[in-house]
């Protein structure tokens, strides 16, 4: 785990984290989604203190304006959220709109640039907790629990017993943080919308998977594929698309073609070297849940494992709660090393090589477009990469793997 500030008081400090983020122009989002819950009652009652003397018309059009953008973040039209945001901005400094700014680099897919900025919110709004809880929620699901634990404790402290704060406190400390309805209202809604599209009643998060290189097909555990044949993909910025079984690989992995192409925002980099064990390793994926729910994928850090009694893989290494896998797993320079599949059989979770998964792509039947896994790296020393980009990539490449009966 990365720790960003050392000793004092983290609440102090928050302002300061901004300063040393570089700000990133959000990404352009296209696709349909649901119209979300529009500002309300709630929201404005959080920041009369930062609109008081407002004249009635200058916060009438602040109020619209929030709708405006919530609409069209709703819709996954960032830059149109964010230009009505940033003009509501301009009205008042208030905790409620630079929450929605907050939300609005994240859908866009700009994790380090909404990271800094709730840091700046959560520090300069101390009297509302939204700011701080959805803080601690982005640091927890980007590897850094322990200061996102640090943090909702010294808020505790000053507003002992507040709902919100022991909601995401309750969730996080599951090890399987879902937004729950309570975390889903306005301002905070600590999740991504996503694409209109009607999926079955009985459709589930069943696990996670990989986006490849040309957005058009992924990687999953053939564990997760159903025997209904029924897959949609989505990512951690809201695309939501179907899928179909493409080929059975022989290392446990499912081939998954892509009805239509989702974006793959960068690079995704592969490793050309063998993972050492024992050395730094991440790992993403989403929790799974008994419905279809949006959510932000979350990363854990660790040290590889050795090698497997399975050819072709090893263990996993990296303690996470029990769960489906389909994840990417990286290497502390950002690149691609494995997937993450499910223990079996009592053994410990594992990790199939990119080495065997491109060996297996390689004698897919009829594959006429050459399915690579991303763009391959020589196997010399890399930098470290700073974990808040590692986490960044994976929200296009991490997918949710959601199935149907």
């Amino acid at each position: 785990m990365v720790t960003l500030l050392v000793g004092g008081s983290l609440l102090g400090c928050l302002s300061a984290l901004a300063v040393d983020r570089p700000a990133q122009p959000p990404a352009p989002a296209g696709a349909q989604a649901a119209v979300g819950q529009p500002i309300g009652n709630r929201a404005q009652a959080l920041t009369h203190s930062d609109t008081e003397g407002l004249s009635p018309e200058r916060l009438n059009e602040r109020n619209k304006l929030l709708a405006v953008g919530e609409s069209a973040l709703a819709k996954l039209q960032g830059d149109a959220a964010l230009q009505a945001f940033e003009r509501a901005a301009l009205i008042a400094h208030s905790a409620d709109t630079e929450i929605a700014l907050v939300r609005t680099y994240l859908q866009s897919g700009t994790y380090r640039r909404a990271l800094a900025f709730s840091a700046h919110t959560a520090g300069a709004h101390l009297d509302v907790v939204d700011g701080l809880a959805l803080y601690a929620w982005l640091l927890h699901i980007g590897g850094q629990p322990g200061i996102a634990k640090r943090l909702l404790l010294e808020a505790e402290a000053r507003t002992p017993g507040n709902q919100l704060l022991k909601s995401v406190q309750r969730q996080l400390q599951s090890g399987s943080p879902r937004a729950t309805p309570d975390l889903l209202t306005l301002p905070h809604r600590m999740a991504p919308y996503s694409s209109k599209r009607t999926l079955p009643s009985s459709a589930r998060v069943a696990g996670s998977g990989l986006l490849l290189q040309d957005g058009r097909h992924a990687l999953v555990p053939l564990s997760l594929v159903p025997s209904s044949g029924k897959l949609w993909l989505r990512n951690g910025l809201g695309h939501l698309v179907e899928a179909r079984l493409e080929q059975r690989l022989p290392v446990g992995v499912a081939l998954l073609r892509l009805n239509q192409a989702m974006p793959a925002i960068g690079n995704m980099l592969v490793s050309g070297a063998k993972a050492f064990p024992g050395s730094v390793g991440f790992t993403v994926e989403y929790v799974a849940t008994s419905d279809a729910a949006p959510a932000w994928p979350v990363l854990s850090s660790g040290f590889l494992g050795g090698e497997s009694n399975r050819a072709g893989e090893r263990k996993l290494g990296i303690d996470m709660p029990a769960g489906p896998r389909g994840g990417p797993v990286f290497d502390v320079g950002g690149r691609l090393i494995g997937l993450a599949l499910p223990a079996i059989a009592g053994t410990p979770d594992r990790m199939v090589s990119v080495a065997e998964l491109a060996q297996a792509l390689g004698t897919v039947s009829g594959n006429r477009e050459a399915v690579r896994l991303g763009t391959s790296v020589s196997t010399g020393a890399i930098p470290a990469a700073a974990v808040d980009l590692i986490y960044e990539a994976s929200l296009t490449f991490t997918l949710q793997v959601i199935t149907a009966l």
